[in-house]
């Protein structure tokens, strides 16, 4: 089964509503791609993304100040939009 979510331009914390009983499973992977991130300067990042100067500066902010170890929220609950598109394929 493979669940596909229509991405949002807000993302939100929820800590309170599903208790985080383990890491994810490719942490070791997402550190590496946190770490590449973090070595591209604000214009690579915005050309790749392709979009404004404002969602670019603001997702260069979460990279920035992101910790992969806390204030955790499982990424379902984390994309802020009405209604959030979700197929199960």
């Amino acid at each position: 089964m493979k669940i596909i979510l229509s991405p949002a331009k807000k993302m939100k914390t929820d800590t309170d509503s599903i208790g985080i009983l383990s890491c994810p499973v490719f942490m070791e992977k997402t550190e590496e791609i946190l770490s590449w991130l973090k070595g591209r300067t604000e214009e690579e990042l915005q050309k790749m993304w392709k979009c404004n100067d404002n969602i670019a500066a603001q997702n260069i902010e979460r990279i920035n100040s992101m910790n992969l170890y806390k204030q955790l929220t499982p990424a379902v609950l984390a994309y802020e939009a009405l209604p959030i598109s979700i197929w199960l394929l």
